[in-house]
């Protein structure tokens, strides 16, 4: 398998992934589009190089430094979502910013393209580069890449946020209150609904959520078709059904706006 080749635009502004197909597909309709902000000189947004050694040790120790034990996969299980980073429909994205040989931040999200539903596993950038709009360039170029899918891309996508009254200091409550803030700030709705997510390996907890949903091609999603897209996104992120105690309390919690 092989990774498509990254297209960056020299000013530092988020990237095209090259794509021949690219000049038939609709246009990106204007309510996919996030506020772009200037980020610094020499940063590029691109996919990432999964066979690079240095690249791949960047990536893993920001995965380390930004997410606790109990919210990552194996470091080995994040690498190996590298090969699917196509404009193929569906799949997995996976995207850097970096300058130089430096990564400062990465995007991982997910497309199940059978139900048009797209989710955002990771969101980070190095503390020393945060607040200077990597984050929403990373973001911004994961729906560029689903915006050329045209009318097979995500309906809608997925944000997790660590529940902030769980958190164990001031500190982190104010990371994930300001996270849920600036989701709400590109258009992002609450799902009113107690989501948690099961342990990702043996001794570790189950994980309370506060979800969030960005509407993409379906601007106006009725109550019932959140609800239906919750258990979606039980069944194709942790593989669980209707079923399952997590699910069914979950789906029992879900309060329609």
């Amino acid at each position: 398998m092989t990774i498509a080749g990254p297209n960056p635009l020299e000013d530092g502004r988020r990237v095209r992934v090259s794509d021949p197909a690219s000049e038939t597909a609709p246009p990106m309709a204007q309510d996919w589009r996030i506020p772009e902000r200037p980020i610094p000189p020499g940063v590029i947004v691109r996919p990432f190089h999964g066979l690079v050694w240095r690249e791949a040790m960047g990536v893993v120790r920001l995965y380390q430094a930004a997410f606790s034990p109990e919210l990552r996969i194996s470091e080995a299980a994040l690498l190996r979502l590298t090969p699917q980073v196509t404009d193929e429909v569906g799949g997995w994205v996976f995207l850097v910013a970096v300058r130089g040989e430096e990564v400062l931040g990465f995007a991982v999200a997910y497309h199940a393209s059978a139900i048009h539903l797209g989710y955002l596993a990771y969101l980070a950038v190095a503390e020393s580069w945060q607040g200077r709009g990597l984050g929403m360039a990373l973001l911004g170029s994961v729906f560029d890449h689903w915006a050329r899918q045209g009318p097979r891309a995500p309906h809608w996508m997925f944000l997790e946020v660590e529940r902030p009254e769980l958190a164990a200091d001031d500190k982190e409550r104010a990371n994930r209150d300001r996270l849920i803030t600036t989701y709400q700030g590109i258009g992002a709705r609450w799902f009113h609904a107690d989501f948690q997510a099961p342990p990702l390996g043996p001794g570790l907890p189950i994980v309370p959520y506060w979800i969030l949903v960005r509407p993409l091609r379906e601007p106006d999603l009725s109550s019932a078709s959140l609800k239906v897209a919750l258990a979606d996104l039980y069944r194709e992120i942790y593989g669980l059904a209707e079923t399952h105690p997590l699910v069914k309390h979950c789906l029992a919690s879900f309060q329609p706006d």
